[in-house]
């Protein structure tokens, strides 16, 4: 299994709609199965905003904590997000999120990796030294950092940068819109490589929540075809991080 974190250096700056995204596309793309975790310390999000129950959910899963974890245990705590992708969604209170995760995070990290035949796209949130889902990020194959090209965006992202690159947590960038600054700007600043540039348009969110669409003609649409190209720039970043560990 690769586990993919998704998050950002500034509050909402568009992670948790690529994460969903990216969780949407990426078997269709890669031909491997996909599971979103919803990992937010600031609480989640994923059930309200698309008609998913409370339950189940991380809580749920942290019960089953103490055993091996197995794609049966995992799934059994998941929801499928518009009747596709398997969720598994955190609770709306950041407390109780973060009460959770903080026995949980290392445990389920650590039995992702394992797991061989499905992949994870993990939304992170905030990516902070105390967050209570730094275990995702220390153990993912890849860290996406999303930020919008702004002056604003560009300051915590830079140091968010440092910070990730400094301890050898390999690092991404994409840009939620073009404007005002060109997002290959923002990539040089933060020396990340930048995967993409995902539209900011509130149409996108609401495209997600009807899911991959089964007509092909439909899958040509802007959206799904940026978000399949960022899938397989991630795929191809992972396959060749493994041959280099292979080789190594």
């Amino acid at each position: 299994m690769s586990i993919i974190a998704v998050g950002s250096a500034k509050a909402s700056p568009g992670a948790t709609t690529l994460s969903v995204g990216l969780g949407l596309s990426w078997e269709a793309t890669t031909g491997r199965r996909a599971v979103l975790i919803e990992a937010d310390g600031d609480g989640g999000v994923l059930a309200a905003r698309f008609g998913l129950a409370s339950t189940p959910s991380l809580v749920e899963l942290s019960a089953t904590a103490r055993h091996e974890l197995t794609i049966d245990r995992l799934q059994s705590s998941c929801q499928l997000l518009a009747d596709q992708l398997p969720t598994l969604v955190a609770p709306g209170c950041g407390d109780t999120t973060s009460l959770v995760l903080a026995p949980l995070a290392k445990r389920l990290a650590t039995g992702l990796g394992q797991l061989d035949d499905i992949d994870a796209v993990v939304d992170v949130g905030r990516v902070r030294q105390h967050s209570p889902a730094v275990e995702f990020v220390q153990h993912c194959d890849l860290l996406v950092l999303v930020a919008r090209p702004q002056f604003d965006q560009l300051v915590p992202l830079v140091h968010q940068a440092r910070r990730v690159i400094s301890h050898d947590i390999p690092t991404s960038l994409v840009c939620v819109g073009d404007r005002p600054y060109p997002p290959t700007e923002m990539a040089k600043a933060s020396q990340l490589n930048l995967l993409g540039v995902m539209s900011h348009e509130p149409r996108v969110a609401q495209a997600l929540e009807h899911g991959l669409p089964a007509n092909q003609r439909h899958r040509r649409l802007l959206l799904w075809r940026t978000l399949a190209e960022l899938v397989h720039r991630i795929h191809f970043r992972l396959l060749a991080g493994a041959d280099g560990q292979e080789a190594a």
